[in-house]
């Protein structure tokens, strides 16, 4: 049996569901210790704070216009440390970056995106979205 005809987001009978995308962005001074402590993840992460948002917000838009919704979630040195010794790694690898969090055990508030233009930006810098990542982040999506 095929899935043709199956979409990610719709409605099947009475019930409506959707596909999630989570997406890690590291907050500056995460993304400062995560480099510092493992800096072959620049090649993952992005080499600079504004390639990493960058990146970020382009991934976000471009699942956005997929048609799924997306949460973002801050990551935390300390929390991928601790994901990293549960199972057993000792230099993380970018496919450690992708399984990273435990979802199991997340504790931090997830936000959903795109936030509106005068919220605070998702970055944590604590500015205006439309004055901060938003007029940064998307260049060109096609």
């Amino acid at each position: 049996m095929g899935d043709r005809g199956w979409t990610p987001v719709g409605r099947d009978g009475g019930y409506e569901y959707s596909v999630t995308t989570l997406s890690v962005f590291w907050p500056r001074n995460e993304y400062e210790k995560l480099l510092s402590r493992w800096p072959h993840l620049s090649a993952h992460v992005g080499a600079t704070w504004d390639v990493h948002r960058q990146q970020v917000e382009r991934h976000c838009a471009l699942v956005d216009r997929a048609g799924h919704k997306v949460n973002q979630l801050p990551g935390s040195v300390a929390e991928f440390e601790v994901f990293l010794k549960g199972k057993g790694i000792t230099a993380p690898a970018a496919d450690d970056l992708f399984g990273y969090p435990d979802l199991r055990t997340v504790t931090a508030t997830m936000a959903s995106w795109p936030p509106a233009r005068n919220t605070v930006c998702w970055c944590g810098s604590g500015r205006k979205y439309k004055q901060c990542c938003r007029p940064h982040g998307l260049g060109t999506l096609d």
